[in-house]
């Protein structure tokens, strides 16, 4: 058997440990079912489409929600579905519940001090 045929043999129980490691790790700061959590999220559309930092989240502010891997997952899905200009700074209020979110977004108008 080869070494590509074992990776593809073992890679479910792989998956399956790694999500029990995560859930018992961070399990205590996941977002709980059937809860509203309102807030907001400013951030950056950047000037290359494809880099991993685009979008960019400038702040994040939740009541009631601490950060985790899953909340951070759902989020740059949330805000790569997003379209605007690039280069402009945003600002998304609204709500956060069930890993789905709803509200609105507004393109913020930033003014330099000098």
């Amino acid at each position: 058997m080869s070494a590509q045929s074992m990776a593809e043999a073992w890679a479910p129980i792989d998956a399956a440990h790694r999500a029990a490691v995560m859930k018992e790790t961070w399990g205590h700061l996941a977002p709980r079912k059937n809860k509203t959590y309102p807030g907001y999220v400013v951030f950056a559309l950047g000037c290359y489409d494809c880099g991993r930092l685009n979008p960019t989240p400038l702040c994040c502010v939740f009541r009631g929600l601490d950060d985790s891997p899953w909340f951070y997952d759902a989020l740059i899905e949330f805000l790569r579905s997003l379209k605007g200009e690039e280069g402009a700074v945003y600002r998304w209020r609204g709500t956060f519940r069930n890993y789905e979110f709803k509200g609105a977004v507004e393109r913020m108008t930033l003014v330099a001090n000098t």
